[in-house]
Parts: structure tokens; sequence; C-alpha cells
């Protein structure tokens, strides 16, 4: 079984590269012979051969080079599978369908959006829409991808293109309906989407019968950027009387962090902002914590670190938009909020806090869903996805 791996990066920087990091080392385990091309390799992975192919940007026109490349790697290699990962050069794709199967991982908003969070600049609400005509509508109206600009028009094109490699893939990997449903209304048949959340490692899981975290701290883990909504979440904290406010801890670098620092101090909220931390540390954050809270504006594809949470019996609030859905039950495992309403959201993360009983509830339930995610039980599926069983 030969797979030939290509992805946007492989390293430890996002939700993608953990995602490999997981999922690559299985799929050796189970006997396949794994090749890798990314545009950038900041970290091998173990038992995979990985080359550097700089492929275009998500902004750029598709490189022929790179699709020289990638074309003869995958007639060198002969792979029974060949898989992309947030490879946003179309070129590339289309390469790679040269390989006896071919399967496209949608890991975010971007190949169905020229923006590439489904957030309208000038409203901030999240779009719906299929890419396309409404695409150069709304950069009109919203102020879309570069506005009213020749710009726009080449990038939607170049989008378009892309969307049309990926609907000829064999099978198009989604993690929640949400994305599925996005895909399927820009022109993904159906029929080739296949639904499968993301893989915990094995030592993400704290024990079943974990306590409930032994502070009134908030997590908050994530790239600290508007559409996260960190603010958000700090506004909210500062709706609590002072002597009941949790401290937040959260986890994570980006370029709104010291805005965020001086709203959180300007506000009389408790803000550890230590940055980007290893794995450990955020589990560690986790056990000690009453909850995790899910700010996000965006609409999020999954919300992985919402399932990392529940691995370590912690409760979740969040906002309820995008794929959250997927794994969140208000009244079972955690609280969703209307998205909008920071008030709202301070009140769920107060009453949870000033209810022990009622976050062990959560959190013991929390813990039981999170055995879905088991990486194990998600890599039979992809491997069967793949074609490899």
């Amino acid at each position: 079984m030969r797979v030939l791996v290509a992805a946007e990066r492989l390293g430890r920087a996002g939700g993608m590269e953990r995602y490999l990091d997981v999922l690559l080392p299985k799929l050796i385990a189970r006997g396949a012979t794994v090749r890798a091309v990314a545009r950038r390799v900041d970290a091998p992975i173990d038992g995979v051969a990985a080359v550097q192919v700089p492929w275009a940007e998500e902004h750029d026109a598709p490189s022929a080079a790179a699709r020289a490349a990638v074309r003869d790697a995958v007639a060198a290699f002969a792979p029974d599978v060949a898989v992309a990962h947030n490879v946003m050069d179309a070129g590339v794709v289309e390469a790679l369908r040269g390989a006896a199967r071919f399967v496209y991982h949608v890991h975010d908003h971007r190949p169905f959006c020229p923006n590439g969070d489904r957030v309208f600049p000038r409203t901030g609400r999240t779009c719906t829409e299929p890419l396309g005509r409404a695409c150069t509508i709304h950069s009109l109206t919203d102020g879309c991808a570069y506005g009213p600009r020749r710009r726009t028009a080449r990038l939607i094109r170049s989008r378009e293109r892309l969307r049309d490699a990926v609907a000829a893939a064999d099978a198009v990997v989604v993690a929640s309906r949400y994305v599925a449903e996005r895909a399927r209304d820009s022109g993904i048949d159906e029929g080739r989407i296949v639904e499968v959340a993301p893989p915990l490692p094995d030592d993400a899981y704290g024990a079943p019968d974990a306590p409930p975290g032994g502070s009134r701290d908030v997590v908050f883990a994530g790239r600290i950027v508007p559409q996260k909504g960190l603010d958000t979440l700090v506004r909210a904290v500062a709706t609590i009387v002072p002597e009941r406010r949790p401290r937040v801890r959260a986890f994570g670098d980006g370029p709104a962090r010291d805005d965020v620092r001086a709203e959180a101090l300007r506000l009389g909220v408790a803000l550890d902002a230590p940055g980007a931390v290893d794995a450990a540390v955020l589990r560690a954050a986790l056990d000690d914590a009453a909850l995790l809270a899910l700010p996000s504006r965006w609409a999020e594809p999954f919300g992985y670190v919402g399932i990392e949470a529940f691995a370590r019996s912690r409760p979740v609030v969040a906002i309820d938009a995008g794929g959250v859905r997927a794994w969140l039950q208000t009244g079972w495992n955690g609280v969703a909020v209307a998205a909008g309403d920071e008030l709202a959201f301070g009140a769920a993360v107060e009453a949870l806090l000033d209810d022990p009983a009622r976050r062990e509830h959560l959190g013991r339930h929390a813990r039981g869903d999170a055995e879905r995610y088991r990486a194990d039980t998600i890599v039979d599926v992809l491997a069967r996805t793949y074609g490899l069983t």
C-alpha cells in the first residue's frame, strides 16, 4: 500500500499539521508506505520521506513548475492513493489526480471562499453562499476578496479552478456536516463527500473518572486573531461581577494578542496569555480548569479544541456557529450560545462556574463522547475512504 500525501505544511504549527502527526504514523503502523510532498517542511514525521515543493500561495496563480514536480512524484512513486491536505494550488491538485485514487481533505473554508473565513468584511456576518457569482456580488457589497478590483476576479477564477479539481477527486473528506453543505452547494457531488471527524491521539485522553478542575479558570486555545474571538470572551467575562470573574488562560499566538491584553486590563479581566504551548501544557491547564470557551466569531469548520477538552472531561461553552454542533450538545456536554450575544456567553460561563455538580455532569458526558474520536476508530474510516482495506 503506497500513500502519497500532499500537504500545505508538515510540522506542528496548527490543526492540519497535528492531524497529520496523528494520522500518518497510524497508516504506517498498518503497513502503508507513506511519502509526502509539502509546500513547507518545518519538522519531519517519523517514517515519512518528505520533499518540499514550493507551490503557489493561496492568493497566487498556480505554479506550473510545482505541478510538473508533483506530477513527476506521482509517476515515480505510483501510489495506490494520493491524499491532499490544504493544497490550494489548483495545478498541484490536478497533478495528484494522476494517482490510481485521489482523496482531498477540506480542513477549512478556503477552497470554497476567496476570503478564506466565510466572514463578510464589512458586517462580520457569516456567508453560506456558494463559490462563484455570489463572491463577485459580495466583493462589491461587502468588500470580499480585494473588493471591486481585477485581482478579485482573478482570485475567484483561481478558486473555481481549485473547486473543479477538488470535484474530480474520488472522495472529498470533511470534518462536519456544515462543511459538507458548503462543499455541496459549491458544486461538489454529495456522493463523493465523506464526513470524518479529526482524530485524537491516545495521549490526549485523561482518566474517564477525572474529577472536576480545581480552579475557576476558563481556558481558550487557538490563534489569537479576531475570528477566534478571544476579545469576545474577555468582554463576556467582564459582564460577571468583579469578585466572581474567572481568570482567562489563553494559549496561542497571533497578531491580536497585545490588543486583547490591553482590553482585558481596561475591563479588569485577569488574562494569562503566555503564547503558544505544547500539548502537555494545554492538557495540564484543561485538567485544572473549570471549562473551555470557544468564542469564535467565524463559522468553525469543526472546532478541534472542543473535543480536546472533552477528552479531559471538561465541558465547553461555544458560539453556536459552523461545525461545532457536530460534537456539542447543549445540556449534555456543554452549552451553545447564539452568535453575537456576549452577555449570554458570559451568563453561560458564570452559570457553569457556580454549579460544580452540573459541570461534573456535563464533563462526564463529554469524556464519554470523546471516545468517538479515538485515532484508531477514525483511521479505520479513512483507510476505507482511501481504498486501503
